[in-house]
């Protein structure tokens, strides 16, 4: 199965992308993945964004079944351990991708949500969508070292 992480919306700033170059780079020693970021629209208005960038999703996931977590707010929050367990168990899962996907600025249009297969919490604070990107990131590596019994998560 390999394992992708797309965020919607505008790039990363460089510091931002250095960050996001080195653990996709670390993420790649352990699994197939895939780190994107997509800028579907150039509209301004929150409901023709969600509408066609929910077209995309829904054509993404048209072309080779995935199962889709969706990074919202209102979504359960697992620790770095159980994170790591729920990754191990989707990845035995019958489907051959698994997306990661964090919503741009506006969300995601209600027929994402409906498509979705589990939501998940990366916190209940609100953060700016580089950051997400970059702590998401962290945590698959985080969750990949704990599956291997690597020295990376000192809990």
């Amino acid at each position: 199965m390999k394992v992708h992480l797309w965020g919607m919306g505008a790039g990363s700033d460089d510091w931002v992308k250095k960050g996001e170059q080195l653990y996709t780079r670390r993420i790649n020693r352990y699994l197939p993945f895939e780190y994107k970021c997509f800028q579907i629209t150039k509209h301004k208005e929150a409901g023709k964004v969600l509408a066609e960038e929910g077209k995309w999703i829904h054509q993404q996931l048209t072309s080779t079944p995935a199962k889709l977590i969706l990074l919202d707010e209102a979504g359960t929050q697992y620790s770095s351990i159980e994170l790591a367990q729920k990754l191990e168990a989707w990845r035995q899962g019958s489907h051959r991708r698994l997306i990661f996907l964090i919503g741009s600025a506006y969300g995601f249009d209600s027929s994402v949500y409906d498509a979705a297969d589990e939501k998940m919490a990366l916190s209940k604070m609100t953060m700016p969508h580089q950051l997400c990107r970059l702590l998401m990131l962290e945590q698959l590596y985080r969750a990949c070292t704990i599956l291997r019994g690597e020295s990376y998560h000192h809990a």
